[in-house]
């Protein structure tokens, strides 16, 4: 439960892996294009605003010094200096003088009857008023934005404050005490415009973006919109350069939750998980002594029973710790289970053995000699109780072996050798080695009666291990013919299906109770 709890879970992880650094590249990419484009957007709404700010400007220069024109308001030379500067001032419309609220004369000569002339829509206290739309009598159509100064009133053309619209945006100058255009704008995003303007910062809207730009001087701003046809082109170029970055983190990340996924879930890592989790098992082979059939001790089988698998056998799981370096974790756990589960047995028994299997590893790194002494000092249990185990293999690998295994022997440990036969040249290595009996592999037991060129060896490696003075243990046994004759070479020892298979602490003392 707990692996496919944790494979979904990585499963999600790379899914995410894959997609969200394609999603963040899609949401960077936009908001790098919103923040390009917003910045283009208030540079043409600032240019806009600039350019509106200086007619006002420009027309107010114009009126500059007419309250001291030394000669009488709305005298022929009045009037013909207001006409100098209508006409020199291409935006100005109209020039005019008034007093009183009304219109006494402008450069289109002395009115015979004053128009009134309305109260300002804006002023700054200082003599500045500012009219957004007065009709003209001979244009009542289109209003004139007004600017006075003094005495004197600049009537200026309306479509000078028509924003110019580039490429995709719209711009429209807006007078902030009606929100209303200055000019007449038939643009139909105008209500958004006006709605912006009033809000009074940029926003995405539908599908626009706009930017506000206010005087900090006039009641004017402008306000400017963009259409999702130039965000969609302004967004093409950044997308696909962070779409394409995206993806190459999203390979990154799928591979390296591939391979996490593939470590975590190795064998390796699951077995060291394994071993410090205490998942691992210890299972009892018995060992029948062939004369009268008793029980006189088991091998020491380790087990991995996992959750959603099958049991691992004990060859692959050697195997597997062997190519891992975990040997050395494995035999202690081993040992110490087996001591806390049937070391009361052992302590009674004092003839019941157990064999304990080592890796060249256990000779290699030392400590064994300590390991073997926490576990076994001041418990009751003999020394002569734990055998220790080895194959031909691990023996030539650990250089050193001699030398450990005459230390353990000392100590009252008996040394047996699995597997003779199957590995290196027997003959040529077992006078050095300090072992006391040998196993005789299952394979050369399982041809025991079978016509084989390997039928004869049985008698061979018993005739060794009689020269030798070097007690016999046969594995595999299956058969009674087997065993008879495994008994009429000598072998001392047997164990196999024949009297029983693997099994754990609790079967193990029933079993010894039927066979004592």
């Amino acid at each position: 439960m707990r692996r496919r709890a944790l494979t979904t879970l990585l499963t999600v992880a790379a899914l995410f892996a894959g997609l969200l650094p394609v999603a963040a590249a899609l949401y960077v990419s936009w908001v790098y294009t919103l923040k390009v484009e917003t910045v283009h957007l208030d540079a043409l709404a600032q240019q806009a605003l600039m350019r509106a700010e200086q007619v006002f400007e420009d027309a107010q220069s114009e009126l500059h010094g007419l309250d001291s024109f030394p000669q009488p308001a709305c005298s022929p030379a009045h009037i013909e200096r207001l006409r100098q500067i209508a006409y020199c001032t291409p935006f100005v419309r109209e020039i005019a003088y008034a007093e009183n609220g009304r219109i006494l004369c402008s450069n289109m000569g002395e009115s015979d009857a004053p128009r009134p002339l309305p109260a300002a829509d804006w002023s700054d206290g200082s003599g500045r008023q500012i009219w957004f739309r007065l009709t003209n009598p001979l244009d009542d159509v289109r209003p004139s934005v007004a600017i006075s100064r003094g005495s004197h009133v600049a009537f200026i053309h309306a479509s000078h404050f028509l924003a110019r619209s580039v490429s995709d945006t719209q711009l429209a100058v807006l007078s902030t005490t009606d929100w209303l255009p200055l000019a007449n704008d038939d643009e139909p995003l105008l209500p958004s415009m006006i709605d912006t303007a009033v809000i009074g910062r940029e926003r995405i809207q539908g599908d626009r973006l706009f930017a506000v730009s206010q005087s900090e001087r006039l009641p004017i701003v402008v306000v400017g919109a963009q259409s999702r046809a130039r965000l969609l082109a302004a967004w093409t170029e950044p997308l696909i350069m962070t779409t394409l970055l995206g993806l190459l983190v999203s390979a990154i990340l799928i591979w390296a939750v591939r391979r996490f996924s593939q470590q975590y879930f190795s064998p390796a890592t699951a077995l060291l998980a394994a071993i410090r989790r205490g998942e691992l098992r210890v299972a009892y082979h018995p060992q029948i002594r062939l004369s009268d059939g008793h029980c006189v001790g088991a091998e020491l089988l380790v087990r991995w029973p996992d959750q959603n698998e099958p049991v691992m056998s004990t060859d692959d799981l050697v195997h597997l710790a062997e190519h891992s370096g975990f040997e050395h974790e494995i035999t202690a756990r081993v040992l110490r289970t087996a001591v806390s589960e049937i070391g009361d047995l052992l302590q009674r028994r004092p003839e019941l053995t157990v064999s304990l299997n080592l890796a060249s590893h256990d000779l290699e790194r030392g400590g064994l000699a300590e390991l073997l002494s926490d576990a076994l000092d001041g418990n009751g249990i003999r020394r002569s109780q734990i055998e220790l185990e080895l194959t031909e293999r691990n023996l030539i690998q650990a250089g050193s072996a001699g030398l450990v295994l005459e230390q353990l022997r000392g100590q009252g440990h008996r040394v047996l050798l699995d597997d003779f036969g199957t590995g290196y040249s027997s003959l040529s290595y077992l006078d050095d080695l300090p072992v006391d009996a040998l196993k005789i592999d299952r394979a050369f037991v399982s041809i025991i009666g079978a016509e084989s060129p390997h039928a004869p060896l049985v008698p061979h490696i018993a005739e060794i291990a009689r020269a030798r003075k070097l007690q016999m243990v046969a594995e595999g046994v299956e058969t009674e013919h087997q065993a008879a004759y495994l008994r009429e070479q000598g072998v001392e020892i047997a164990q196999g299906f024949l009297y029983a298979r693997p099994m754990d602490a609790a079967e193990f003392r029933d079993f010894l109770a039927t066979h004592p």
